[in-house]
């Protein structure tokens, strides 16, 4: 806001952070799949090594290899419009910011009405532009409670949070009731209220957030790139494994060991590989 912003030092920065531990999942997955693939998958992988899969309206390319890297491919869009979407929403009023709100919820929900696709993950879920409602509508919210931030606190906060969970558990059960809504308005309209009662200073917080800034959430926290990519590669590896040695507990007990082994693995992947390849890139690139 005072001008200092460099968009340089804000890409790469974003992009060093993410693209390392991309390219080495991406890698693992042509390893561990190397006697299927062939030649047909070589412009998929292409897609997925520029970061471009999310474009296309196809699961073979979207979802292939590393399938949840697609995130990181409708994110780079976000990335690159930040700038502009800061500089216009960091000067809108409040009338300015109810107006733009009501006018993006009615393009949004024409654009579900009309839709009649069968591929509805793609056009609500993964098509980037679509996606950047979620981002504009949470700087939106930033910008209100930078307006307002009084409107954060809340007298029974332990009462509000448990409100917030409870309506976020409650919009994962009800999900087949309205799936075509639920790719992102339902969730717009649990997390939008979240985020003005999680955002509180420390004077005002309930039990969910004393839980949260504990040392092991923050640890897991800071995991949580590392979960979100590994995952699936390493889920593959266990699965494998425990094919070849004929073992097959219940489904409770290989979550749990999934869940472990992840979370492990990403630590020490964070350790000796993310963080110090991402420090070298900034040396080299950001002096």
């Amino acid at each position: 806001m005072d001008g200092s912003f460099s968009f340089k030092q804000f890409l790469l920065r974003r992009y060093f952070k993410f693209y390392p531990l991309h390219l080495m999942c991406l890698l693992a997955f042509v390893v561990l799949n190397r006697n299927v693939l062939t030649s047909d998958d070589f412009l998929p992988f292409v897609f997925n090594l520029l970061l471009l899969q999310s474009w296309v309206p196809v699961s073979d390319f979207y979802f292939f290899f590393n399938g949840v890297s697609w995130y990181l491919s409708t994110m780079l869009l976000f990335v690159f419009m930040f700038p502009l979407y800061q500089r216009c929403i960091g000067r809108m009023n409040e009338k300015t910011l109810g107006t733009v709100a009501l006018f993006l919820l009615v393009i949004y929900c024409g654009y579900v009405s009309i839709l009649q696709v069968d591929n509805l993950n793609y056009w609500l879920f993964v098509f980037p532009p679509i996606r950047q409602f979620d981002f504009i509508w949470g700087m939106m919210v930033w910008r209100w409670i930078q307006l307002h931030p009084s409107c954060c606190r809340f007298r029974y906060p332990t009462f509000a949070e448990i409100l917030m969970v409870i309506g976020i558990v409650l919009s994962v059960i009800t999900y087949p009731l309205h799936e075509k809504w639920h790719y992102a308005l339902i969730h717009w309209l649990i997390m939008i209220p979240s985020l003005f009662i999680f955002v509180q200073d420390d004077s005002h917080v309930g039990l969910v957030s004393r839980f949260l800034k504990t040392r092991v959430m923050v640890f897991l926290g800071g995991l949580t790139l590392g979960t979100y990519l590994l995952h699936m590669p390493i889920f593959v590896v266990i699965f494998i494994l425990s094919a070849k040695l004929g073992l097959y507990p219940p489904h409770i007990v290989m979550f749990a060991i999934c869940v472990a082994v992840v979370i492990v693995i990403s630590y020490y992947v964070d350790k000796f590989f993310v963080s110090p390849v991402n420090r070298k890139l900034i040396s080299i690139f950001l002096k």
